[in-house]
């Protein structure tokens, strides 16, 4: 992958090092990590910067996932990037619930590393046809 072609990610993840861990997993992809502890700051960091795509955590202390959605889908800026949900919570509501909010992948905790590479680059591919 050139650097023109260097796509974005901002990860949203409250655990440390899990958040950590995904970061150098997906340096090694040749993406451009952006990292937030929590889902003020991911907020924050989506509108400055504008990634082509967002990794966030469901479960997370003061503003989890579905209001970091719910936010994001109320600017113009941020409401075509595509949002993957890491989450733990496996119940089928959870994932309809994410999924009907607008989320574009649900990925289940643990997961596999090629399931999270095939979620990411699915995700980006559709976001270029759109």
């Amino acid at each position: 992958m050139s650097n023109k072609e260097l796509k974005t990610i901002l990860l949203i993840e409250d655990d440390m090092v899990l958040r950590e861990n995904i970061e150098e997993l997906l340096t090694l992809y040749g993406y451009n990590m952006i990292t937030a502890a929590n889902g003020r700051d991911g907020l924050e960091k989506a509108h400055k910067v504008v990634p082509d795509l967002i990794l966030c955590d469901v479960l997370m202390p003061g503003m989890d996932g579905y209001l970091v959605l719910q936010e994001l889908l109320c600017h113009e800026a941020t409401q075509n990037i595509p949002l993957v949900f890491l989450s733990a919570m496996t119940e089928p509501k959870d994932i309809l619930q994410g999924m009907d909010m607008g989320a574009y992948a649900y990925v289940k905790k643990p997961f596999e590393e090629d399931e999270l590479i095939h979620a990411i680059k699915d995700a980006i591919s559709k976001y270029k046809e759109a």
